[in-house]
């Protein structure tokens, strides 16, 4: 059997619940259970399989309950907040985002350089999508409605994945300028029988994986 991955301990025995991560280039976000935020350094040394990891920065009073992270963006007490990565203030929070329990992000690039930053937040049975400008976020169209409670999601280039209990979405989103985009629905798809429960997406490029 081909293992994909090989597991690689970088820390161990920290006295801290880990209740989300999130992983970009050399950083790694950790949000505990207490709600303390900590940023970590990752290094490979060359020519082993081992690395060194160094605490950038932390905050023992970062929140309550932090439920999930991302590069910059925060779940935090089923709200979307956002921090600057280097020094932790907040810049803003996204109010109508109240009861937000899942958010996905997708950074994109442009043929002229630009970066344009997307967001899909998932507020019970309902998908909001937002675009970034000028330190905010603003609603690219209104809310629209999910057959169930979303349990995870991912961005893949202008589609987004959505799994829910036991099937998932895929849902195309076209994007025509600021604040005008239309979504379709591509398929609904019923994923291997044998998963009881999806509860995670990983999408690398053009594949994906299921966990």
């Amino acid at each position: 059997m081909h293992d994909a991955y090989e597991p690689v301990p970088i820390l161990e025995k920290l006295p801290l619940q880990i209740d989300c991560l999130a992983a970009w280039e050399d950083w790694l976000l950790v949000g505990t259970k207490p709600g303390h935020l900590l940023l970590y350094r990752i290094k490979k040394d060359a020519g082993t399989n081992r690395f060194e990891v160094t605490l950038e920065k932390s905050n023992k009073n970062f929140s309550k309950k932090i439920q999930q992270v991302n590069e910059k963006r925060r779940l935090i007490s089923n709200n979307i907040h956002v921090h600057d990565l280097l020094t932790f203030q907040q810049i803003t929070v996204v109010s109508k985002a109240k009861g937000a329990t899942l958010f996905a992000c997708d950074l994109q690039q442009t043929t002229t350089g630009e970066e344009r930053l997307r967001m899909c937040v998932a507020v019970k049975k309902k998908l909001q999508l937002y675009y970034w400008k000028d330190r905010e976020f603003y609603e690219l169209q209104s809310d629209f409605a999910a057959p169930d409670i979303p349990k995870s999601m991912a961005w893949c280039e202008n589609s987004i994945c959505v799994g829910f209990k036991r099937d998932y979405y895929l849902i195309r989103v076209s994007t025509t300028g600021e604040g005008n985009c239309t979504v379709h629905i591509l398929f609904i798809c019923v994923i291997f029988p044998y998963i009881r429960k999806i509860s995670c997406f990983c999408i690398f490029n053009h594949s994906s994986c299921l966990c």
